[in-house]
């Protein structure tokens, strides 16, 4: 089946499982439309701006829920993107690295695939929900959340995701299935299955949740691709900080008496001080980390897992934000590794404008020993434009 073919027939699958539902419950189902466009401009350069370059991406997402019953609704949620500029034809095989989705089915089509000019579409999210007091369960595209922290998430073994790639909100999303149920004694079981095209790319895992003396718990254990995985993480508080962790092992399956695994773990602290002052601190360990440098500006192409969050064995976070009044924001965040001293600055600056549209400019700059020189890898600055509906 072609991949526009694949789309319709999806979104067409799940309104026939709706107007089922809707006969049965005898109501007019409720339609939410919510969305935005967005306008990102970025400028790339190394130590002088003579190897200026630009990438610009125009982005247009659409989220459709109907909810057919009280009990029952469905989602999709499509993300339509033109990118443009030297950046297009600068990166290899462009058009393949934006559009590679590690899904099940092939609900993505690129339109447009010429020199400078590319025009992706993809659904990250199409699913049926059903949620009554105790249960809620999804079945489809749907993003699987895990993480405790802000900055690193080792628990996060479906949807990891990249600090750096400030641009996409929602973050990818699996083809899963995901039951959760809410004990009325105050915790929480799930369940979560994400099937993989091939026998080792699947991730199962069951999750409980609790809260004891303050603070919230969790344990997970189950099935990442290749690995066996056990995890632990909490958030709660000391004096007026807040303190989270987050520690996961993976071990492979095969041959798991003759290998080693690998530890994950992340530690975060934050504060909300005087006048609007917030400040973060993070440390990320990882015991057998893969030690390429992943990153430098492209935050379209990157990809990470729960098991590999940073390059290096130890990254450190801090994060500094500022509310001057309630539309105007300033945060800057700098990571650092002793492995090749590499440092990471990205300040931005985020103004509501109006009740639906939001201006940020962001910096990113990236810096390493490389030989014997420490030098820029590379710098970037965008400016975007957002308006919601």
């Amino acid at each position: 089946m072609k991949p526009v073919k694949s789309i319709w027939f999806f979104i067409a699958l799940s309104f026939t499982g709706i107007s089922s539902a809707q006969e049965e419950e005898n109501k007019v189902p409720q339609v939410e439309i919510k969305g935005y466009i967005k306008d990102l401009q970025g400028m790339s350069f190394s130590d002088n701006l003579d190897s200026l370059s630009s990438i610009n991406i125009l982005h247009n997402r659409i989220n459709l829920k109907v909810n057919a019953s009280p009990k029952l609704s469905a989602r999709i949620e499509i993300r339509n993107r033109l990118f443009w500029g030297d950046q297009v034809n600068q990166i290899q095989s462009f058009s393949k690295l934006i559009s590679r989705y590690n899904g099940l089915v092939d609900l993505s089509h690129i339109w447009i695939d010429k020199r400078n000019l590319v025009m992706h579409t993809v659904i990250d999210r199409l699913l049926l929900q059903y949620q009554s007091e105790k249960w809620d369960v999804k079945l489809g595209r749907q993003r699987i959340n895990w993480g405790i922290n802000n900055t690193w998430n080792p628990n996060d073994i479906f949807n990891a995701y990249d600090i750096l790639d400030f641009d996409y909100e929602e973050r990818p999303g699996n083809d899963a299935i995901r039951i959760q149920y809410y004990s009325p004694k105050n915790f929480t079981v799930e369940l979560a299955c994400k099937p993989g095209k091939k026998k080792d790319e699947t991730i199962a895992a069951l999750l409980y949740k609790f809260n004891k003396r303050n603070t919230d718990w969790q344990l997970l254990a189950g099935i990442f691709q290749q690995d066996w995985v056990l995890g632990s993480g909490w958030a709660g508080n000391i004096k007026k900080a807040g303190f989270k962790g987050e520690i996961s092992y993976f071990h492979p399956r095969k041959n798991w008496l003759d290998t080693n695994g690998t530890i994950s773990a992340s530690l975060m602290a934050d504060q909300t001080f005087e006048k609007e002052w917030y400040v973060s601190l993070a440390v990320l360990f990882n015991s057998n980390p893969q030690g390429i440098q992943a990153f430098g500006g492209n935050i379209f192409v990157n990809e990470l897992s729960a098991k590999q969050l940073f390059p290096y064995r130890y990254a450190f976070y801090s994060g500094i934000m500022k509310s001057f009044s309630p539309v105007l924001s300033m945060n800057t965040s700098i990571i650092y590794s002793p492995e090749k001293n590499t440092l990471i600055i990205f300040p931005s600056f985020s103004w509501n404008a109006a009740a639906n549209l939001d201006i940020n400019f962001i910096a990113q700059s990236f810096f390493a020993h490389t030989g014997q020189q420490y030098k820029t890898l590379g710098n970037t600055i965008f400016l975007r434009t957002k308006w919601s509906f």
